[in-house]
């Protein structure tokens, strides 16, 4: 997906919030976070005969923004815009044929998350929740330092993944105060994964996979319509590998990937 698409369509659901038509009067909030942390890439297969694993660590920066407007009425509904952008520092990367080293690498990340989301939320005293369903476009962005396979110097390349998902959360709290304690969960699935590399450039993989996110938290009402939350953030990434697939007299296979991100988190909200 094109930078232009992604604008386009963060645009036109921006407008969807912004302006509901006739749902009558309801609120809006928008909210700014971000964290640092680390990445953990690997991935494996034995479909070749020999079993080919492999493993990287980098610290990474995440930076994001949202969006949501909630519907007067007795259904409590609401819909909300969630956008991440992830960037890692640049790490090693280290692959291994029948656990024997075979190739060590640099490599960075980046990645970027668009997420959509129409649910309902509710309280009950001071405790407070909230379900939905969501869809949206992932990407992730892998660049590598030139590598020796086999006693042979290759070049680098850049390995793009293109992610479409859809799936559902909740999200949960309880308020003391000012302060409260919140909780949140989101299990996806990408029924749809295309994985291209520069390397092969003939190439594209297709596959799907899943991904869990979770996190955990304080939050506390700094002024009337500004809160301020601090915590933890986990999201583990579990792309399944392809067949393999011959053109002419090369043969390849995208491995699989399971990607774990783990941040601590800040995030500012606003409402209006």
């Amino acid at each position: 997906m094109n930078l232009r698409r992604i604008i386009s369509i963060l645009t036109l659901l921006s407008l969807i919030i912004l302006f509901p038509g006739n749902a009558g009067a309801g609120n809006f909030g928008m909210g700014v976070h971000s964290g640092y942390g680390v990445i953990r890439h690997s991935g494996q297969t034995s479909l070749s005969g020999d079993e080919y694993r492999s493993y990287s660590s980098q610290d990474m920066v995440i930076f994001g923004v949202s969006a949501e407007y909630s519907f007067s009425g007795p259904e409590n509904l609401y819909a909300n815009i969630t956008t991440d952008w992830v960037a890692g520092r640049e790490g090693t990367e280290t692959w291994k044929r029948n656990d024997a080293r075979v190739r060590t690498t640099g490599m960075r990340l980046f990645a970027q998350f668009y997420d959509f989301r129409i649910g309902c939320k509710n309280s009950m005293n001071n405790f407070y929740y909230s379900f939905y369903v969501s869809g949206g476009w992932d990407g992730m962005r892998f660049e590598r330092d030139g590598y020796v396979w086999r006693g042979i110097p290759l070049a680098g390349g850049v390995e793009n993944m293109h992610l479409w998902r859809t799936g559902a959360g909740t999200g949960a709290g309880y308020r003391a105060g000012k302060w409260a304690v919140d909780w949140r969960f989101a299990y996806a699935w990408y029924p749809a994964v295309r994985v291209q590399n520069s390397s092969l450039p003939r190439f594209a993989f297709n596959t799907n996979g899943t991904v869990l996110d979770t996190g955990l938290g304080l939050a506390r009402q700094v002024y009337r319509d500004v809160n301020f939350y601090f915590g933890g953030s986990y999201s583990l990434f579990d792309i399944n590998g392809s067949g393999i697939i011959q053109k002419d007299s090369i043969r390849a296979v995208y491995p699989g990937s399971r990607i774990e991100i783990i941040a601590g988190m800040l995030n500012l909200t606003f409402a209006f």
